[in-house]
């Protein structure tokens, strides 16, 4: 009998294993499963479905609709599950900061109820898509911070997604279940929404496209690190198995301002953009830094989609 190749051998010890994706159908969640579908695992993908799903179809995917706040639903979903990847939030950086009872109510305290339900059924590790600038606030405005800093943020999203992975701390600690938090500096991508409150990107283009005024805080030379989606999904989805960490930045190890991602966005479509700048509001930060050296040195340096490609690819799939 001829043995498969050794590759082969390999791939199916890593692809081994049931993947649940909560929130599956979001603009994360969707690229997730894809990347794992890819990957070879087995995937299921929980969520309302309040329209199509984004994904691509696979025999390796199966939908399963239900409520993030329905017990039972989670109860169900988690049967024969062995990896859990949380990318469901129910609120926005802008919405908590005029709400911060929506992340205590709604995030947090639901997402301890969901730890406790994957130590029932036995998960073997927990992975929750956490944030790098709103967890570490002011520390990444002044130096690229690292999962060894200790983080100050300076949101009601930062501190639920700070709590939450605390949490997550908690549970390994009491129950042994395994936990990574991966913070996402700025994903963006196909699938992102143009109409929401999140992702600067999706809603600069939607609005140049329209012929809308793009409303900047400040001078514009606010910066973040984007990354594009596939890219954080692929090193998420090629760390999580062999990760020594509890804990990893996600993103492209690049700043780019806003008058930068204007200036590409105007390139990209051929139009040119109005531009009306507001006062900054007390939580918002100026830049937001951080570090990929735990991530590059462990699992290899990333290969990361320009952002000029990155755009294009949004702007093709509009």
């Amino acid at each position: 009998m001829t043995k498969p190749p050794i590759s082969e051998i390999i791939k199916d010890m890593l692809t081994s294993g049931k993947c649940l994706v909560i929130g599956a159908n979001g603009f994360v969640g969707s690229h997730l499963v894809d990347e794992l579908a890819e990957a070879g695992y087995a995937v299921r993908a929980f969520d309302r479905f309040s329209g199509p799903a984004q994904f691509k179809k696979s025999d390796q995917v199966e939908v399963f609709v239900g409520d993030i706040f329905d017990d039972q639903a989670i109860h169900e979903a988690l049967d024969g599950i062995d990896y859990v990847f949380h990318s469901f939030s129910a609120t926005t950086p802008f919405a908590s900061d005029n709400d911060p009872y929506g992340d205590i109510t709604l995030n947090m305290l639901r997402n301890v109820q969901i730890f406790e339900q994957c130590v029932e059924a036995k998960v073997k590790k927990v992975m929750f898509m956490s944030s790098g600038g709103a967890v570490y606030g002011t520390l990444s405005e002044h130096k690229e911070a690292n999962e060894m800093d200790a983080p100050i943020p300076v949101s009601p999203y930062g501190i639920g997604k700070l709590g939450t992975e605390y949490y997550l701390a908690y549970f390994n600690r009491k129950y042994g279940m395994k936990s990574i938090s991966y913070r996402l500096t700025n994903p963006y991508g196909p699938r992102q929404p143009s109409h929401s409150k999140q992702g600067v990107i999706p809603i600069f283009i939607g609005k140049i496209k329209a012929g809308e005024d793009l409303t900047v805080y400040g001078d514009g030379t606010s910066s973040r690190d984007y990354i594009y989606i596939r890219d954080a999904t692929k090193m998420i989805v090629e760390s999580f198995v062999k990760a020594e960490h509890h804990t990893y930045n996600i993103g492209s190890g690049r700043q780019t301002n806003l008058n930068e991602i204007i200036e590409s966005i105007e390139e990209a479509t051929g139009l040119s953009a109005k531009v009306s700048h507001l006062e900054a509001p007390k939580t918002f930060l100026q830049n937001a830094q951080v570090s990929i050296n735990r991530f590059t040195e462990e699992f290899g340096v990333v290969s990361n989609t320009a952002l000029t490609d990155g755009l294009k690819k949004i702007i093709s799939n509009l």
